[in-house]
């Protein structure tokens, strides 16, 4: 029976801030330029909508007036990893990085790439590139030890995990996923702790009521497993019938992750 970790698809979307050049900031550029920025606000907007295939369309239009545009190709990579678009994702975050060696987002969005291929040493090198330009990139730590755990590096899971909090207390996510290694770990009481503390960081996270849930099941703690069924049944149906199944039926469940 396993947890589930969370396993976010978040975007390292970049808008007009962070890595970017004087012109890509909008000063001193061309009508040509200016209509690349807006055309790139406009992709990040369409993703935030989820309209991909017209967020592609806006990036591509970035890019053909400003071939330089390292912020859009990295766009267009979230973008097309949000379609299940991976090679191609690929393809651009990598010239994104041609043009911006140091693009620690670019890195990030390429390490979401390999991973959805289950090229997993891939993915750590590029999560690990992207620590390495940005040190507090808690997302990376925090994608980074999904990988580990993927590959049953449970100790070096949670080591990422920590890095992830002592970077951003309140990752309510982190200290599921933290928890999840724990419990392979069979560390079920400090997973609990862990659990309960993404829940009061973020009452809304299902999954965490649905991995108490079912490491009280394993632990024959029915009652709290049910408490947490009662929990789930607003936050999240389709996790309150698979606890529910599993506190009745015995069936072998998976923690959640992202």
């Amino acid at each position: 029976m396993r947890v589930k970790r969370l396993l976010l698809l978040l975007v390292c979307l970049t808008p007009l801030t962070g890595s970017m050049s004087a012109q890509e900031s909008g000063q001193g550029v061309s009508r040509i330029e200016q209509d690349a920025l807006a055309a790139n606000e406009q992709g990040v907007a369409l993703v935030k909508s989820a309209k991909y295939e017209e967020a592609v369309g806006a990036f591509d239009l970035a890019i053909k007036l400003y071939p330089r545009f390292a912020i859009a190709y990295n766009n267009l990579g979230v973008t097309y990893n949000s379609l299940g678009r991976h090679e191609d994702a690929i393809k651009v975050l990598k010239r994104a990085l041609e043009l911006a060696p140091a693009y620690a987002e670019a890195y990030y969005n390429l390490g979401v790439a390999y991973q959805r291929l289950g090229r997993r040493r891939d993915a750590i090198e590029a999560y690990q590139r992207a620590i390495t330009f940005k040190p507090d990139f808690a997302q990376a730590y925090d994608r980074m030890g999904i990988v580990f755990e993927d590959k049953g590096q449970h100790k070096r899971a949670i080591q990422s995990y920590l890095e992830a909090i002592r970077i951003r207390q309140n990752y309510a996510e982190a200290y599921n996923n933290l928890g999840t290694a724990l419990v392979e770990s069979g560390q079920y009481e400090q997973a609990i702790e862990k659990f309960e503390r993404a829940i009061k960081i973020k009452p809304g996270l299902a999954v965490a009521y649905y991995n108490i849930g079912v490491v009280s099941v394993r632990l024959k703690r029915h009652e709290v497993a049910l408490r947490q069924y009662g929990l789930l049944t607003s936050l999240d149906s389709t996790l309150a019938v698979k606890l529910y199944n599993e506190i009745y039926d015995g069936k072998v469940l998976a923690l959640r992750i992202r």
